[in-house]
């Protein structure tokens, strides 16, 4: 992304097609969850969401339409290896040091680098509910640079992390209907579907689109159960993979808005008509295991 008018317009677009797709998954999350009469019905409603999410973005790169210049069709339904790792550091590709996706990557790059504190991996530690922690993504220095990379988490920490989310997900579903209505500025309601958020960016599934499928469905899940649309902070999936836990939740508390209030209608630019400053993040190739070599582990 060179942070030009055509890129900007081109998200912009994006944004409203995830618009749509937010809104009918929320219509159909509705439907299930009406119905749902025990948690793990909860969990498998959303659970499905998901699913029904990350097909519509495969079938659009399929379809030939919102596939990113170099990128494959069959990479937004191809599932990610173990070892797969995405640039963070803008000087990777980004020429045009004024855009605003150059800025957003470099100041991403500082934290990263402040948290590994000259040492060359970081360990993401993802703190559960029930007390348990499961190892996230790491973060990594390249050998000789300041350049940072990060390295997705083990398939079958991914797959208990997902499930993790859908399982926040479906307790505040259950909260809202004993209740009869979520509070949107309710601190522990609000950290709930942080967590959540989080759960799901340290879990991504395929090579390519994970960003977009993780997006439209926080926000169809969110507007059910706050009754508002969401409109999510800026580069929140790099925020997740950069910032550890803790960091992440600074930032969702600082930064998550409400697009729109409970009486208005259903939320048509739930993700916002306005482009998103943020570029293209993961790439497939080289293998970074041979990076490995003291693990310091963060949250």
């Amino acid at each position: 992304m060179t942070g030009d008018s055509a890129d900007c317009d081109e998200l912009g677009g994006f944004a409203q097609v995830q618009a749509d797709e937010a809104n009918e998954v929320l219509a159909v999350l509705d439907e299930r969850l009406a119905a749902a009469a025990t948690v793990e019905d909860r969990v498998k409603a959303f659970e499905d969401a998901f699913r029904m999410v990350a097909t519509w973005r495969s079938q659009l790169a399929v379809d030939g339409t919102w596939t990113r210049p170099g990128s494959r069709a069959e990479d937004f339904g191809k599932p990610i290896a173990e070892g797969r790792w995405c640039e963070i550091s803008p000087h990777f590709r980004m020429r045009d040091k004024e855009s605003p996706a150059y800025q957003r990557f470099a100041a991403l790059e500082e934290i990263a680098l402040q948290r590994l504190a000259g040492g060359r991996v970081l360990q993401n530690v993802v703190d559960l509910r029930d007390g348990r922690t499961i190892d996230g993504n790491l973060l990594k220095s390249v050998h000789g640079t300041n350049e940072v990379v990060t390295e997705t988490a083990t398939l079958e920490h991914r797959e208990e992390l997902r499930r993790a989310s859908f399982e926040a997900l479906a307790r505040l579903e259950a909260k809202r209907a004993e209740a009869g209505r979520l509070d949107a500025h309710d601190p522990e309601s609000r950290q709930a579907f942080t967590d959540a958020a989080y759960f799901l960016i340290q879990a991504p599934q395929v090579q390519r689109g994970s960003d977009a499928v993780m997006r439209t469905f926080l926000v169809a899940a969110y507007t059910r159960l706050f009754d508002e649309a969401l409109r999510l902070p800026e580069a929140v999936d790099l925020d997740g993979m950069v910032r550890g836990q803790d960091g992440f939740s600074a930032v969702m508390a600082k930064d998550l808005q409400v697009a729109s209030s409970a009486a208005s209608p259903a939320p048509d630019v739930a993700l916002g008509a306005r482009p998103f400053a943020r570029g293209t993040w993961a790439v497939p190739g080289r293998n970074a295991a041979s990076w490995t070599r003291e693990v310091t582990r963060g949250r």
